[in-house]
C-alpha cells in the first residue's frame, strides 16, 4: 500500500454506497483480484468496471503492477 505524504482516504467523502463498499472490501483484504471483487460484491462486469475505474481515476484505487490485483492508494481514515 502506498502512503505518500501521509495521505489518507476519507471514506466519508465517497458518497456512492457501492464505491464505499468496494473501498471497505479492499481495505479488509489489503488487496483483491478484480474478478474476485466483482463476484464477492455481486456486481455485473459492466457496473464493476464503471465503479472500479472511477475509483482508480479519482486516486482511491490502483492496480498492482500489470496484474488485475487492486489495492488502496493510501490507508483509510476512519472517524
Amino acid at each position: 500500500m502506498h502512503n505518500e505524504n501521509n495521505k489518507t482516504i476519507d471514506i466519508n467523502k465517497i458518497k456512492n454506497p457501492t464505491e464505499r463498499e468496494i473501498i471497505l472490501f479492499i481495505e479488509q483484504k489489503q488487496y483483491c483480484r478484480y474478478g474476485d471483487l466483482l463476484k464477492s460484491l455481486h456486481l455485473s462486469y459492466r457496473k464493476g468496471q464503471e465503479l472500479v475505474y472511477s475509483l482508480v481515476s479519482r486516486g482511491y484505487l490502483e492496480f498492482i503492477g500489470r496484474s488485475s490485483d487492486l489495492q488502496l492508494t493510501a490507508p483509510l481514515k476512519h472517524h
